[in-house]
């Protein structure tokens, strides 16, 4: 093909204008080549609060690819809602472990939700949809009060190291150096807009590492109940969004080692949440709504 003359609206390079197959005086220097290649596909974004996890497309990208971005869905394949705004089409996930068919993992730093959106061609044959697999990462953030915050598919709980009784001056975030024997003073609120619930302590303990699956433990409260009444004690829990209670700070297995605090809390609402302790027959119990585990620390011992 010679003199080819392309105005760039030809479906393929034969329907351009040219002197014709075969008629041609060309030489090597007027070589020309094509790569034809399918284009990537390009996600706009990903996003991810509190509420929602927000995949959002190119539209255009999507559709020049073959693909149609209206048709997608997520591993669980009944999950396609999604909301078309000018160029762009945005899919929605709750953060929560198995909305939609999201895993959840969680590391000293992030909460991480893995899911994949699957979209089809332009056509209702058969064939192997395109996924693009997503992760997306929340942060655990830290309190100006030194405390953790805990996000994600759970209600977000904040837990705090005080300095004394009365629960009014929390230390700074950082490490804590404390002496052997000194009370620890422990309080978690959970941030709920429902007033009819309340928070209840379920277990709390040290462990050696920032790791709340670790399993070598110093217990605090086990089973909503003191784990020695000589060494710990419940001030406040299952009465209202805020849960209190204060232990003694001992060597935990004789080593003096740097560790961390953890709580598992539950949400409760309504009826019976707090467990006779006293040693008495115990009456049924309300498990309530789990929420995210909460750490503090390091901790150290100090003079």
């Amino acid at each position: 093909m010679d003199d080819v003359r392309c105005t760039g609206g030809e479906a393929m390079l034969s329907q351009c204008g040219q002197n014709g197959f075969g008629s041609h005086n060309c030489g090597h220097n007027e070589d020309a080549g094509v790569v034809c290649e399918v284009p990537e596909i390009q996600v706009y974004q990903f996003t991810c609060g509190q509420d929602s996890i927000q995949v959002t497309l190119n539209r255009i990208t999507v559709s020049a690819s073959g693909l149609d971005p209206l048709s997608g869905h997520l591993v669980d394949r009944n999950c396609i809602r999604s909301t078309v705004q000018s160029n762009f089409v945005r899919y929605d996930v709750q953060p929560r472990e198995g909305a939609c068919g999201n895993t959840r993992t969680t590391n000293r730093t992030h909460v991480i939700y893995t899911n994949s959106l699957f979209l089809y061609r332009h056509n209702n044959s058969f064939h192997v949809p395109e996924s693009l697999p997503s992760h997306v990462h929340i942060l655990l953030n830290r309190t100006p009060s030194g405390g953790i915050i805990a996000s994600g598919a759970f209600p977000r709980a904040i837990m705090s190291l005080y300095r004394d009784s009365s629960y009014s001056s929390s230390y700074p975030s950082g490490t804590v150096s404390l002496p052997v024997g000194q009370p620890l003073y422990v309080g978690v609120f959970v941030e709920e807009n429902d007033p009819s619930f309340v928070t209840v302590l379920d277990d709390c303990y040290l462990t050696n590492t920032s790791n709340p699956n670790d399993p070598m433990r110093h217990p605090f409260i086990q089973n909503k109940c003191p784990s020695d009444p000589q060494q710990v004690s419940v001030v406040e829990s299952g009465t209202s969004l805020r849960a209190r209670f204060s232990a003694l700070f001992f060597v935990p297995q004789g080593q003096y080692r740097t560790v961390y605090l953890h709580c598992h809390l539950n949400l409760c609402s309504p009826g019976p949440c707090v467990p006779d302790c006293s040693g008495r027959a115990r009456r049924s119990i309300s498990e309530g709504k789990p929420v995210q585990t909460s750490t503090f620390g390091p901790i150290t011992w100090g003079p």
